[in-house]
């Protein structure tokens, strides 16, 4: 067989091959062994299918800084902004998106002990902002308690005794009696502001001590269910309603910032790099099917339209010219191997 006959058996293979791999015939064949490919995945030990080293090399060139800002803050952006946009068009309420039996499960986690963590409960309460709330609340109450009890100013005091006493009017004793008042609030304001800077410290702490010892009486479990009903009960755009474009804008690229950060973490990583080459080290020798079925991971997959969605990335695929390049590379390698003057068979 001449070397010229090579070339023309070279040049027809690889022309078959660049049309058969995109032919409707491919499809069917892509839709018909898929079954079977997936099948045989699962049956693939997982030590054949994951290495440890290349995932944490892969993660690694993840997260240098010119696929972070090219790639993945970009991503993280626009998978960000879409949830937005689709949440500001949703007009159902939240409820409706639960799964059935969702409301009893939200129930029985909202029934749970301890739920809100002491320190968080600590921590809001003490802040600046609150202290300042619960002076001017404190402040009212007590001015307001003042004007009703005090029996010098009060309508059922003093005044109502001088008044039945002199129906006629009380002259120069009522002026008296008014200026006295305001020279008694002008002293009394500065009073109570200096003893609530400490005092509300101490009501703000026994608020604190309160929430935390009966944050689970029936009281307060209700009053979470209540919050959740709430929030169930308004429509998803009306949730997102107060986000602005500025807002939004922020929470995007706030978004992509902790998406980048995670990966760009060095004690994260390495983290997951260990347990992943633990994982695998573990269960490296288990088909990957009895490794999902460990974590309750049964596949139940529609394979013809898990096909039928695929078939144009593949097909793409092997139309692109790299693809083509290396299927021509691969059976002029064979013909190339062969010798020139090859015998046929007997």
């Amino acid at each position: 067989m001449s070397r010229a006959l090579f070339q023309e058996l070279k040049a027809r293979q690889i022309a078959f091959l660049e049309a058969r791999l995109v032919s409707e015939a491919a499809a069917r064949d892509w839709r018909e062994r898929l079954p079977a490919g997936f099948a045989a995945l699962l049956a693939t030990p997982l030590g054949e299918l994951a290495d440890a080293a290349a995932i944490a090399r892969a993660l690694d060139a993840l997260a240098a800084e010119e696929p972070l800002r090219r790639a993945v803050r970009p991503a993280a952006a626009a998978a960000l902004a879409a949830l937005l946009e689709a949440g500001r068009a949703e007009r159902r309420r939240a409820r409706e998106l639960m799964p059935e039996g969702g409301q009893d499960k939200l129930d029985h986690i909202l029934e749970q002990p301890k739920l809100v963590p002491e320190r968080l409960v600590r921590e809001v309460l003490e802040s600046q902002a609150l202290d300042a709330v619960m002076r001017d609340v404190l402040y009212d109450a007590l001015k307001e308690f003042s004007e009703k009890v005090n029996p010098f100013f009060a309508e059922w005091g003093l005044p109502a005794l001088l008044k039945r006493v002199a129906p006629f009017g009380l002259g120069g004793v009522g002026k008296t009696m008014g200026a006295l008042r305001g020279d008694f609030e002008r002293r009394l304001e500065p009073e109570i502001r200096r003893f609530l800077q400490g005092f509300s410290r101490t009501a703000m702490r026994q608020v604190q001590d309160i929430l935390i010892a009966k944050g689970d009486t029936p009281p307060f479990v209700a009053l979470r269910k209540h919050v959740a009903a709430w929030v169930l009960d308004q429509e998803i755009s009306a949730l997102l309603g107060q986000l602005d474009a500025k807002s939004t804008a922020l929470a995007e690229e706030l978004g992509a910032d902790v998406a980048a950060q995670v990966l760009r973490d060095r004690p994260l990583r390495r983290r997951l790099h260990e347990a992943t080459a633990a994982f695998v080290a573990a269960h490296a020798r288990e088909p990957l099917g009895d490794v999902l079925a460990r974590f309750g991971v049964a596949p139940a997959l529609d394979l013809d339209a898990l096909a039928a969605a695929t078939w144009p990335v593949v097909r793409s695929l092997c139309a692109s010219a790299p693809v083509r390049a290396f299927i021509a590379s691969m059976v002029e390698e064979f013909f190339d191997g062969l010798p020139d003057e090859l015998a046929p068979p007997a």
